[in-house]
């Protein structure tokens, strides 16, 4: 049976497509209001299955998960299940955590994936760069601690853009400089370089109350940018982690 994760946040759709031992063997991006985009790849990928598909998806963003039933709902052939991953608390892991049941999903999907890649006896840090930045506590023994969450670079950007009257829109990276003599470049150095710093801060005030240095590994859109920045080229990056910590939550017998 053919089998799909899918993680819907609040500036990026992705879908995976599972290969027979429930490893990614395909990843796409998709836009958040483009159902024919989406229907491409669904018609591609269902072509040489045989029967219906199977789809676990992970979303933070119910308006676009309502879509996305609707869409799949119609579609031929029919999946033949669906199941969801809405809240935190519906993940398969250790949690020292307040709130589950209306925390995102995806912080704790996350948390599940990074255990999977790097194991328990080291306390560890998540950093998700999307949307949101947030940095997740997990302990030595494999806990989740809960964390941090901030504005991410994209957002910081949108913000300034569109609450004040005359900054424009920028998209800044490590190619900022640390200040401008104009508007433009001075709101890429406060953007980029002011997340840098507090990603940093932030980082560094976990350490004090956990099991020695933790592990830190960097996940999300804006990961390459920021975790080279913050940590250097030794940084540890995996783009997916929400994906690979939902093909675990729901097949835990592949992912052994």
């Amino acid at each position: 049976m053919l089998r799909i994760v899918a993680d819907i946040g609040n500036s990026r759709l992705k879908w995976a497509r599972l290969d027979e031992h429930g490893a990614p063997a395909e990843t796409v991006a998709l836009p958040l209001d483009d159902p024919n985009a989406w229907g491409k790849v669904y018609d591609d990928w269902h072509a040489g299955a045989s029967g219906p598909s199977l789809w676990v998806v992970s979303t933070v963003n119910p308006p676009l998960a309502r879509s996305l039933a609707d869409f799949l709902a119609t579609r031929e052939p029919k999946p033949a299940d669906v199941r969801w991953f809405r809240t935190a608390a519906e993940v398969p892991l250790a949690k020292d955590v307040e709130g589950a049941d209306t925390g995102g999903s995806d912080r704790a999907l996350a948390v599940l994936g990074a255990l999977r890649l790097l194991g328990a006896g080291q306390p560890i840090l998540v950093v998700s760069c999307g949307t949101a930045i947030t940095i997740e506590r997990v302990t030595a023994d494999g806990v989740w601690q809960g964390g941090v969450i901030a504005m991410g670079l994209g957002l910081c950007a949108r913000a300034l853009h569109h609450f004040t009257a005359q900054l424009p829109l920028v998209a800044p990276d490590a190619s900022a400089p640390p200040w401008g003599r104009s508007t433009n470049p001075s709101l890429e150095a406060g953007v980029f370089w002011g997340t840098v710093g507090a990603v940093r801060e932030l980082l560094e005030r976990q350490e004090p109350d956990m099991e020695g240095p933790p592990l830190v590994v960097w996940t999300g859109g804006d990961a390459s940018k920021l975790a080279e920045a913050v940590e250097g080229p030794a940084a540890r990056v995996v783009p997916d982690l929400v994906l690979h910590g939902l093909i675990h939550a729901a097949f835990p017998s592949d992912s052994k």
